[in-house]
Parts: structure tokens; C-alpha cells; sequence
């Protein structure tokens, strides 16, 4: 942010208290996932306890946050309200799992938070619609207000800018995600494509909800235990099978992708040269996320067989981590654009009713002074002095006022703002309705 915007900028009293994957463990951060109704409680708690105007709670698997703005949130009353609703002390266990930001740091880590920036996946697009989704719940339980709510407009539009500007997005992520991106580039589309699952764990689950992203409709799922390979079936509309037949399933399959915790290969050599006879010898491929691994090493040497493992999956996820961290900048500059805008927009809150109290100073001095003297005029003149006086009065105020409106572009805006209040008793005539808007 530029110096100068943050020298002018009012106070907003906008805080921030929570933890995430950084500050916390994963069974604390689990404990503390709060539900809608859970948030409606602490979001009252905050306006009436804390004296909060506004209040917003941004609650997922990798972060609880509370964010208020008009009253100080001190970390013992987060953690006090936290145990009060989830029943968990994050104080007396000795160890600091909260944070606090104050303005403007608080502002900033908002944008950060939504761009994916402080995600355990950096530029994970989840977060996006996790703070849209934070932000309707607090609207639809009179949390927020005009200003949080113009606040996460500007957030939420960095994010959009960070996406389609930058490729703080680009790039498979996961092992599971790099193996659907890998599949794209070996067979093209993926839409006709038939996956054969081995293993019914969460990392074939994964895997299966990216290749259903990127357009699979047919899926075979072979399992030790047929249960579990039933559900995940159900899951993804795909076949159950056993894992006895997988040689049976492979003729069928263009993808295999292998994730149980066998100590021994399942897809052994013999089983896959079968399957490529029946095949006519098109591609198939081999997607092993297993430790040791599933697939046996001699089949990689098979004729239109490609097989990929962790390590090779591992090197294209930390090739895209890589190319994301270059982005960062380029989303800190967005950033740092969309708080300067918003801001701007926060400092028009108190330069407005100044420019309008101003004019309405001045447009009654010229209507009483009208008023006192019109006796003194022939009732037909009174029409024409009247337009003559307004104009007198709008070429007077045109100058100050446009140099008043345009306060805000300047380091010395708020000072001025404040010196001509002063010098034309403005606090002193405005109504309380103009105070509060102010």
C-alpha cells in the first residue's frame, strides 16, 4: 500500500482473531470447524458482548477466524467464546494457537486469505467460495453490515483479478490432481476415457473426483473389500468389482489408477501383455499412488503401456508449487491495489457529508440573506435574483468543493476535511443522522 494511502486513511477498527494449518494441529483445527448455527452464536456474542457493528466468522477444515469491526477483539475473549461453544480451552493447554491482526494487517490477511495465499495449498480456489459462503451466512444473520460487506466485495474481486491475471492457480497441486493433468497430456481428452480405480481409499476417491472434474463418466472400482468399493462406486456412479477380477477390467480401462497398501504388486506384467493383446495394443495408462507401488516395474516396458508413480507425480507437484511461488508477487500487487481502492472508497464515508454539509452551509446563509431582503424587490424581480444568487453561490463553492471531493487523492486530505469542519462549525450544525452516516 502506498504511504500516503494509508496516512489518510480513517480508522475502520477492523480486527482479526483466529488459527490455521500454521498455528495449530490438525485435530484442533477439526474440533473448532463451526456450524451455521454455531457461527449465528458467535457472531452475537461479538456484537453484544464485544460491542462489534459488524462481525464475520470464516470457519473451514484449515482455519477459524473471527473478524469484527468497531471493537477491539481481544485473543482471551475469542478463545473464551471458541471453549464456551465448542468446549475446547485454547489458552490453558500452555501452547499459542491464535493470532491477531489489527489494522491495516487485518485487511491485508483478509485479501491473503481469499487469494489463497495463506491456504496449506497456496492457490487453493476453495477458499474463494468458502469466504463467499461466510460472507451470505453473516448477511443473512445481520452480521455485516455496508461496510464488512464492501470490505469482502474488494476481497473477493482480488481473488477473481489473482485467478485470471496471474497463475497463482495454474498447475496440479496434489499427486492426485497431477496424475488427472498427466493423463490429459498423454491421452488428450478425457471425456470418452473409461478409469479403472484400484483401491477405494481417500486417495482414489481424490483422484476420482478430479478425472470426474475433468469429464470421466465411467468408472470401474476394484477393492479388497467389496463394501468400500461399493460406496465409492456409489459415490462416483461407477462399477464395483473385485479385486480378483482386475485382469478381467483391464482390456476395458484407457486409465488404471492404483492406491491400496499392498506390500506385493497387484498388476502384475503377465496380466497387463494380456490385456493389450485384447487391447490391439492402445495406450493404457498407469497411475501408481501406492507405497511400495502396485504396479510392477516390467510393465512400463510393454509397447503403448505408460506408467507414472509418486516420484514422477511428486516432481510435476513441486514444478507447479514452484511456478505458483513466482506468482505470489504479482497477487501481492493486486492486492495491495484492491486495499488502496477500498480504502479510498472508506476515507469518500467521511469527505461526502462534508462536501454536502459545505454547500448546505452556504445555499442557507444565501437563502436567509434572500429571505431578509426579498421586501426590498418588485415580486416579479424575485424570480430572477433568486436564479442570480444561486448562481453567485455555485460559482463560489464550485472550486472548494471539487478540490474538498477530491480530498482523498491527497496525503493531507484528511487534515483538510477536519480544517474546514472547524472553520465553518459543520460538526456543530450537522444532525445526528448526518453523524452517523459520517
Amino acid at each position: 500500500m502506498s504511504a500516503s494511502a494509508e496516512a489518510v486513511a480513517p480508522e475502520l477498527g477492523f480486527f482479526c482473531v483466529g488459527l490455521n494449518h500454521e498455528t495449530s494441529p490438525l485435530e484442533v483445527r477439526d474440533a473448532l470447524v463451526l456450524s451455521d448455527e454455531e457461527v449465528a452464536r458467535a457472531i452475537r456474542a461479538i456484537r453484544e458482548r464485544a460491542g462489534a457493528s459488524e462481525a464475520l466468522v470464516i470457519s473451514t477444515c484449515n482455519r477459524t477466524e473471527v473478524y469484527a469491526r468497531g471493537a477491539e477483539l481481544p485473543t482471551s475473549f475469542v478463545a473464551a467464546l471458541l471453549q464456551e461453544i465448542k468446549g475446547l480451552d485454547l489458552l490453558g493447554s500452555g501452547k499459542s494457537y491464535l493470532y491477531t491482526y489489527r489494522e491495516p494487517e487485518s485487511i491485508r490477511h483478509l485479501f491473503r486469505v481469499a487469494c489463497g495465499l495463506d491456504s496449506q495449498i497456496l492457490g487453493e480456489p476453495q477458499i474463494t467460495g468458502q469466504v463467499k459462503d461466510s460472507l451470505t451466512l453473516a448477511a443473512k444473520l445481520g452480521g455485516s453490515g455496508p461496510v464488512m460487506e464492501r470490505l469482502l466485495d474488494a476481497a473477493l474481486r482480488s481473488s477473481k483479478r489473482a485467478r485470471t491475471e496471474t497463475g497463482i492457480g495454474r498447475g496440479p497441486v496434489s499427486s492426485a490432481y497431477a496424475a488427472v493433468n498427466l493423463a490429459t497430456k498423454v491421452l488428450g481428452s478425457l471425456a470418452d476415457k473409461k478409469v479403472l480405480l484400484i483401491g477405494a481409499g481417500e486417495m482414489a476417491g481424490l483422484a476420482a473426483c478430479h478425472f470426474m472434474e475433468a469429464g470421466v463418466a465411467q468408472f470401474m472400482v476394484a477393492n479388497r473389500s467389496r463394501e468400500r468399493a461399493e460406496k465409492l462406486g456409489a459415490a462416483i456412479a461407477g462399477r464395483a468389482i473385485s479385486l480378483e477380477a482386475v485382469p478381467v477390467a483391464l482390456p476395458g480401462a484407457d486409465i488404471v489408477v492404483s492406491a491400496t497398501s499392498s506390500n506385493e504388486p497387484i498388476v502384475r506384467e503377465s496380466m497387463v501383455r494380456n490385456a493389450m493383446k485384447i487391447r490391439k495394443n492402445r495406450p493404457l495408462l498407469f497411475l501408481d499412488l501406492a507405497v511400495p507401488r502396485d504396479v510392477d516395474p516390467q510393465v512400463a516396458k510393454l509397447p503403448n503401456v505408460f506408467v507414472h508413480d509418486l516420484d514422477a507425480l511428486a516432481q510435476l507437484v513441486a514444478q507447479s508449487l514452484a511456478q505458483r511461488r513466482a506468482e505470489v508477487p504479482k497477487v501481492e500487487a493486486i492486492i495491495e491495489t484492491e486495499m488502496t481502492r477500498f480504502l479510498k472508497w472508506h476515507r469518500s464515508l467521511a469527505v461526502k457529508p462534508t462536501v454536502t454539509a459545505f454547500r448546505t452551509h452556504f445555499e442557507e446563509i444565501a437563502k436567509e440573506e434572500l429571505d431578509r431582503h426579498r421586501g426590498r424587490f418588485r415580486p416579479e424581480d424575485h424570480a430572477a435574483l433568486e436564479a442570480l444568487v444561486h448562481g453567485i453561490v455555485q460559482k463560489l463553492l464550485h472550486r472548494p468543493t471539487t478540490r474538498l471531493s477530491r480530498a482523498d487523492d491527497e496525503s493531507e486530505g484528511i487534515a483538510r476535511v477536519d480544517a474546514v469542519r472547524e472553520l465553518f462549525g459543520i460538526d456543530q450544525e450537522e444532525s445526528d443522522a448526518d453523524r452517523d452516516a459520517r
